[in-house]
């Protein structure tokens, strides 16, 4: 296998200071390499977006990376100066955000912001070139019409509409990685199909590696090659989307499966994860995910030491349990 395009190390970020901080973040290691996609499942507040936000230097004030590196390329990303940032965001690195209506600016038009993608990025192109650009990418995600729609604004578009002009602008420069964080949140089922033929059509055009932050498991096994499953900061299980969906062996990653309807076989109630996700600064002893676990909870092991990421079988899956599940499907 090829060296990962994308390689985060022992990743730690916390938001507050001293007794008050919020570890967010865990000590996470995450590899995308080139051209793979990867999903990055899990609960809210489960750490996802803080980690890729971090690696980019999106962090809010609040925040701050305890230690870790984020290797792009073999660039650390997290020691370099905010300009050189700003080189690789928008290049070789596009980000399309949660909430496509924050994400564009209401009283620019929306060619205007996908232009700006691209003049950031190429100041010798002139103001027509960047327009011609940033329609051609609209017309490529599939907007109608792009020469006259893109004269309009933020809110004279949909919903779905506004996702496609996001991830234009997350394009428009052929980045060698694209992150996509909840790109389908909020839309309707048919529009959530067509976003999601919109990211397959980006991803063969650019070439670019993705990596999928979201919870929901139906787009992931779409689009997914690898999968990555975290909870309370932390990764819990990683390997293949086929061995995740067929053979999963966190008690975690079973129990979200288990939340989901099945469409073949015999009609089974869905079940769900008992209790919550631990709250901001909660710290529990052992295994994080101990207190909802119907296989650990009364272990003595998983109440008193924190299990580590490791390879079972050989096969490349990995988990962070002490009782794995045996790995037949559920």
């Amino acid at each position: 296998m090829s060296e990962p395009l994308l390689a985060i190390r022992d990743l730690v970020v916390e938001f507050g200071t001293g007794r008050d901080a919020v570890r967010a973040v865990d000590g996470i290691d995450l590899d995308v390499y080139p051209g793979e996609t990867v999903g990055v499942v899990g609960e809210s507040g489960s750490g996802k977006t803080v980690a890729m936000l971090a690696a980019l230097g999106l962090l809010p004030r609040s925040g701050r990376v305890v230690r870790g590196q984020a290797l792009l390329g073999g660039t650390d990303l997290l020691r370099l100066r905010r300009r050189a940032l700003r080189r690789i965001r928008g290049s070789r690195v596009g980000m399309v955000f949660q909430d496509p209506l924050t994400s564009l600016h209401p009283s620019y038009r929306v060619l205007d912001q996908v232009a700006e993608a691209v003049r950031v990025h190429h100041p010798k192109l002139s103001s027509a070139e960047a327009d011609a650009r940033a329609i051609d990418v609209l017309d490529l995600v599939g907007v109608p019409e792009p020469a006259r729609r893109a004269r309009q604004y933020p809110h004279q578009w949909s919903g779905g509409m506004r996702q496609r002009a996001v991830i234009a602008a997350a394009i428009a420069n052929q980045p060698a990685l694209l992150i996509a964080d909840e790109p389908t949140t909020a839309l309707d089922v048919t529009v959530q199909a067509q976003i999601l033929d919109v990211l397959r059509s980006a991803r063969a055009l650019t070439g670019a590696a993705c990596v999928l932050i979201t919870h929901d498991l139906g787009v992931v096994a779409e689009l997914a090659e690898r999968v990555v499953v975290m909870y309370a900061g932390r990764v819990q299980e990683t390997g293949t989307a086929e061995q995740i969906f067929r053979g999963p062996r966190h008690p975690y990653t079973v129990g979200l499966l288990a939340t989901l309807p099945r469409l073949e076989g015999p009609v089974l109630p869905l079940t769900p994860i008992p209790g919550q996700p631990p709250g901001p600064g909660e710290r529990i002893a052992g295994c994080p995910c101990r207190p909802r676990c119907a296989v650990g909870r009364d272990r003595v092991e998983c109440a008193t030491s924190r299990p580590e990421l490791r390879e079972l079988d050989g096969t490349g899956q990995q988990v962070a349990c002490h009782c794995p599940h045996d790995g037949t499907a559920s």
